[in-house]
């Protein structure tokens, strides 16, 4: 409940770029206390700035998204979902991993399918962070153009144009938010266009998220959720939003996570990535 009220804060924040101590208060339900605190948080991880009376973003394109924050919330969950996400991968498979947090988890989990079995599949991605955590194992492709630090990844006309020449057996995505459950959504226009190109020469595509994110909505909804074969989220997901997922006849798997502790919650950035073995 903790890290989902940080998230819904840090997306409203992103969208608004200042939100005031009652404005916090009022959307999140919490005391005057905890909103100072967490405003404070904030501060402390670099994402704002306190005002008088409030809290204002750093930097707009910067604080939009956050590899770093995502890799440290609902840790227990992505995992979850990524090893359950890994059983569709297949010998011969094309796929496009794309560069979320949850999708680094799957890149975790494909390694250590790749040092349990011979597996022979292609991967395409635009995440830095994919084709670190992947390289010392099979080759991968990673998609270039305009670098952008906050989400380890790439994007822009070049990334586009050459998605737009690729095809996949599978994709993986992920999402920043969900409306409604009908729409998946994320924090802007180029994460949106390469995710629709994906999706679009693709085979099946699967959408892995937490079930935070179906009660958080990012302004830019870029796929609707009939688009999808199949979501691989946690059992956190309502029964209400279940019920609206049920009516586009898209396959829901939701999966059993274990209790977050110990280090992983509190900060570390990767828990459970696997150390490239010694030659």
């Amino acid at each position: 409940m903790k890290q989902e009220r940080e998230q819904e804060l840090m997306t409203r924040l992103s969208l608004v770029q200042k939100l005031s101590l009652s404005e916090a208060m009022e959307l999140l339900n919490v005391s005057e206390s905890t909103a100072r605190r967490m405003f404070a948080k904030l501060e402390r991880d670099g994402f704002a700035i306190r005002t008088h009376g409030g809290v204002q973003c750093v930097n707009h394109a910067m604080t939009l998204y956050s590899f770093e924050y995502g890799a440290r919330t609902n840790i227990s969950k992505k995992t979850a979902i990524a090893r359950e996400a890994s059983k569709f991968l297949e010998d011969g498979d094309v796929v496009f991993c794309d560069s979320g947090t949850t999708i680094q988890c799957l890149c975790a989990e494909i390694v250590n399918r790749l040092r349990r079995e011979k597996l022979n599949i292609q991967i395409y991605t635009n995440s830095l962070a994919n084709l670190e955590l992947l390289s010392p194992y099979l080759q991968v492709h990673l998609v270039g153009g305009e670098y952008r630090a906050n989400r380890k990844d790439f994007c822009g006309y070049l990334t586009e144009q050459a998605l737009s020449g690729l095809y996949f057996t599978k994709s993986f995505v992920g999402a920043d938010g969900c409306v409604q459950g009908r729409q998946f959504t994320t924090t802007d226009f180029e994460t949106a266009r390469m995710n629709e190109i994906a999706i679009r020469n693709s085979e099946r595509t699967f959408m892995l998220v937490d079930s935070s994110k179906f009660s958080l909505s990012s302004h830019v909804a870029y796929v609707p959720v009939q688009n999808i074969h199949t979501i691989v989220t946690d059992t956190g997901v309502s029964r209400e939003t279940l019920a609206q997922l049920g009516r586009s006849d898209v396959r829901v798997l939701c999966v059993d996570a274990e209790t977050e502790s110990g280090p992983g919650q509190d900060g570390a950035a990767d828990p459970g990535m696997p150390e490239p073995e010694h030659q």
